[in-house]
């Protein structure tokens, strides 16, 4: 009798495990399907957030005039045509990428050197060169400038956030005064 007892009992406790298993497996289909659902609602949103600017790297008016070098050292780091990156589009979160973290993120993304350093007095970064090609290596008037859409922001590369969309244009000049600064 207490065999039997014991396999009812054997029986009782097989039948709560399967009942406890089948429960456990309902419940982790709904929760993939769930988190699916929300996946595939936040990939949307995100995919909404995303969006693409250009950005170039050159030097064609230091190319163009390189008796105006002033270290003949640095000669190897000018390319004959100018282009130290070609025209690159990079994937940026609106309102959040500035000018300067697609800068940094291009030249360490494709090895160039590049320098720069927080100015108080601007109150943001200053770009101190790019390719080993520095303000005044041409000049006392030569160094980095860019240009957004066409235009020279009158602010440091850190201060203008990026909506999507935009052209950046960083380029070496021999002589500022005659970009209009």
């Amino acid at each position: 009798m207490q065999k039997k007892d014991s396999l009812q009992e054997l029986l009782k406790k097989n039948k709560s495990y399967r009942m406890l298993r089948i429960a456990i497996i309902v419940l982790a289909i709904f929760v993939v399907i769930w988190s699916f659902f929300m996946k595939g609602r936040g990939g949307e949103q995100q995919q909404e957030e995303r969006s693409f600017v250009s950005i170039e790297i050159r030097c064609d008016d230091l190319s163009n005039n390189m008796e105006l070098l002033t270290d003949k050292a640095i000669e190897e780091y000018v390319p004959e045509n100018g282009v130290i990156v070609s025209s690159i589009d990079y994937q940026i979160r609106p309102d959040k990428t500035t000018v300067f973290d697609i800068t940094d993120q291009v030249c360490k993304d494709n090895d160039i050197q590049i320098e720069y350093e927080y100015t108080p007095g601007y109150g943001g970064y200053y770009i101190k060169g790019i390719n080993y090609l520095y303000e005044f290596s041409a000049g006392a008037n030569s160094g980095w400038l860019y240009k957004v859409d066409g235009v020279n922001p009158s602010y440091s590369p850190d201060k203008l956030t990026l909506k999507g969309g935009e052209t950046i244009v960083w380029y070496y000049t021999c002589d500022y005064v005659k970009e209009g600064m």
